[in-house]
């Protein structure tokens, strides 16, 4: 854990213009068989200590470090499953942060949806306090496939999810898709492509499906019930992915994901361009000038750090110029766009 004092000595003077906002909601009704990211179970009283720490924690960073005047441009609530909370603490979330920084009236305001935890009412209530943009979790449209990612709704519950999102003023529709798992074949990944064309996104993120350590796949493989990834059936699935998304009138601007014209992610570009963040919440990651810092992956340290009003970091990082030329290569890379050749 850090003071805030040494911390802004670290820091430094801080001169980028604009902010990105990265808000992971570590909560979950269950675990998917392919994640290994942080989460945690869904208890009230659990919620509350984040909820509690949050709050302080958006307080520090805004005034103790004097980041409220940067404008934020980009607000991203990712997890975990964001929607596990209620819409009104979501809201709440979101109002904290409109105070304490000063966001933008443009501003991409993203969360990420599980199909199973959303209603009407409740995409209506986030519309309403202010989110843009609505990424739903679908992974595949073909229930055996469901069943095996574990913790997943059925095709049915994206449709429905999608359709009450556009009736509550969405207009910003994302999908994230998956491919390349155990016992998907060319023929499913065909019809999960031709699902998700039929609901009109704005945006499709297509992600290799990776072998996550300490993620119930990898555990199952370790037992000798699974296999790690068949690398080159993944690059068959890639190619399918980008000649039928491409030919429905999306572009491929990177690795991953496809939009409709003036539909990229805008966060996520902040990223891939090596633009400022802060990350709020347990194991949340950030960067900041030649600085990237992440915090502690436990709620329990995460809260009690907070309430004795430290900051809840557990790694810090000072990058050199080279470093961060390195950096920049990699993420551009990413992207359509590339990286700009230095004469």
């Amino acid at each position: 854990m850090t003071g805030v004092a040494d911390f802004k000595k670290v820091l430094g003077r801080f001169y980028e213009e604009t902010l990105g906002i990265y808000v992971h909601v570590p909560f979950c009704r269950a675990r998917c068989r392919f994640c290994a990211f942080y989460m945690e179970s869904l208890r009230e009283d659990r919620v509350q200590a984040f909820m509690d720490g949050l709050a302080q924690e958006l307080r520090l960073y805004a005034s103790d470090l004097e980041l409220h005047k940067m404008p934020v441009q980009t607000i991203y609530f990712g997890g975990g499953t964001p929607t596990a909370l209620a819409p009104r603490q979501l809201a709440c979330i979101l109002n904290d942060i409109r105070y304490w920084f000063a966001v933008e009236e443009d501003a991409e305001i993203s969360i990420e949806a599980h199909p199973g935890t959303v209603s009407p009412a409740g995409l209506e209530t986030l519309r309403q306090s202010g989110f843009t943009r609505l990424s739903v979790g679908a992974q595949s449209f073909d229930q055996n496939e469901l069943r095996d990612l574990g913790g997943r709704a059925f095709g049915a519950a994206v449709r429905q999810a999608v359709s009450w999102a556009r009736s509550a003023g969405f207009t910003n529709i994302s999908l994230d898709l998956m491919y390349g798992f155990p016992r998907q074949s060319i023929e499913s990944w065909q019809r999960t492509l031709d699902e998700a064309l039929a609901l009109s996104p704005a945006h499709l993120s297509c992600y290799a499906y990776t072998l996550e350590e300490g993620s119930p796949f990898h555990r199952e493989m370790m037992q000798g019930k699974g296999s790690a990834p068949d690398q080159e059936f993944q690059l068959i699935l890639e190619d399918e992915a980008v000649n039928r998304l491409v030919a429905a009138g999306f572009e491929r601007y990177e690795i991953s994901n496809y939009c409709r014209a003036g539909y990229e992610c805008r966060h996520n570009m902040r990223y891939w361009h090596v633009l400022p963040y802060l990350g709020f919440g347990p194991s949340a990651q950030s960067s900041l000038g030649h600085v990237r810092f992440g915090n502690v992956a436990d709620l329990e340290s995460y809260a009690d750090s907070l309430k004795r009003e430290t900051l809840p970091l557990d790694e810090v990082r000072s990058l050199s110029p080279d470093q961060e030329d390195r950096e920049r290569m990699v993420w551009g890379l990413r992207t359509l766009s590339g990286v700009p050749v230095r004469v």
